[in-house]
């Protein structure tokens, strides 16, 4: 296996995981607006306090997604025209990464505007949401089809270690797969079960590139 994909692997894999730590992150630090009295819910107040407060934090989290998604693109298209094994894998993960910048793309762009539009186009923000989260659900099914089918060259592997993975990528990829395919017509009621089974997959999905491009080494 030549270097190029090598590097190709490596690269999907270290991309994958830096976006796993900026969606952890965004999660643990940031997690969308907040309301201010329970009791009511989140209000227009609300989502406007928090695209005017938090959105410099908010935008650094989402470019540098942005860039890892670029990456992502640009190596599994390298990866998939130099003839690696599996190119439906790859292919999903260029598609997944296109999808996920036009996800991000619309998060940067959309949101805050749409958010401070004021309270009689809150209707609107909400459709822009939910247009983006299409985007999230279906690049997540993406990549975790794309762990399955790198899943399966690791396990024509003679490393143990290697078959382990990719068992371990099938069978995270099969049930990340599912719950985003459900979830694309559910909305934002379904986003934490399929977004913690895609941020696995996502996990899953690296490690079993940077093995699959190396499985001859």
């Amino acid at each position: 296996m030549n270097s190029t994909i090598r590097q190709a692997g490596t690269l999907i894999a270290a991309a994958l995981i830096i976006s796993i730590i900026t969606q952890i992150f965004y999660m643990v630090t940031l997690g969308g607006p907040q309301p201010s009295d329970p009791a009511v819910g989140i209000t227009n107040a609300d989502v406007v306090a928090y695209f005017t407060d938090r959105w410099s934090e908010v935008a650094t989290v989402w470019t540098i997604e942005l860039a890892a998604f670029a990456v992502i693109a640009v190596a599994a298209l390298t990866a998939l025209t130099r003839g690696a094994a599996a190119p439906v894998a790859w292919a999903a993960l260029f598609l997944a990464a296109t999808f996920n910048i036009l996800q991000v793309g619309i998060g940067l762009s959309m949101f805050r505007p749409a958010a401070l539009a004021g309270e009689a186009l809150a209707p609107v923000f909400l459709t822009v949401v939910a247009g983006a989260f299409l985007f999230y659900f279906f690049a997540k099914a993406l990549i975790a089809l794309a762990g399955i089918g790198l899943g399966i060259v690791l396990l024509s592997s003679a490393s143990t270690a290697a078959k382990v993975a990719g068992i371990l990528s099938i069978a995270v990829g099969l049930i990340a797969a599912a719950l985003n395919i459900y979830a694309i017509p559910q909305g934002m009621g379904f986003v934490f079960p399929a977004g913690a089974a895609g941020t696995a997959a996502a996990l899953t999905t690296g490690i079993a590139a940077w093995m699959a491009t190396r499985r001859t080494e």
